[in-house]
């Protein structure tokens, strides 16, 4: 029992200490998107409650659009 505790404690620790920092607030995993540029788009279809299909002015589907922060 002893050993199986032990090595669920590794577990956690190496788990902890190879992706917690990658969600920490503050550090960047990519470069951040173009921040305070807008497109108008038109919505053709809602896949689901956050998921959206649009297309820009032109017709040309632009493909998926994912909603974050959505609090059902």
């Amino acid at each position: 029992m002893k050993a199986l505790i032990g090595l669920a404690a590794a577990a956690i620790a190496g788990l902890t200490a190879g992706g917690i920092t990658a969600a920490l607030p503050g550090s960047p995993t990519a470069p951040d998107p173009a921040e305070g540029k807008a497109t108008q788009v038109r919505v053709t279809a809602v896949v689901d409650g956050d998921t959206l299909r649009v297309q820009d002015l032109a017709r040309r589907p632009l493909g998926r659009v994912r909603l974050l922060g959505i609090v059902h």
